[in-house]
């Protein structure tokens, strides 16, 4: 049961570190695409490449 307890905390820890980096790369990105004025489809494109960059490829969107 400890045992159990105990990788369930880990689980939960890594999940919340892999959530804090993706937010942190998902304002970066938005704040360069703001600087730079990008809308639209150069928007969609800024945005996946700033992901896939980062080994976010999961959210990159279609």
């Amino acid at each position: 049961m400890k045992q159990k307890l105990q990788q369930i905390a880990s689980d939960l820890e890594r999940i919340n570190r892999d959530l804090r980096r993706e937010e942190q790369v998902m304002s970066e990105e938005l704040r360069d695409r703001r600087a730079k004025g990008l809308e639209g489809e150069a928007a969609i494109e800024h945005y996946n490449a700033w992901m896939a960059a980062s080994g976010m490829e999961h959210l990159m969107t279609k």
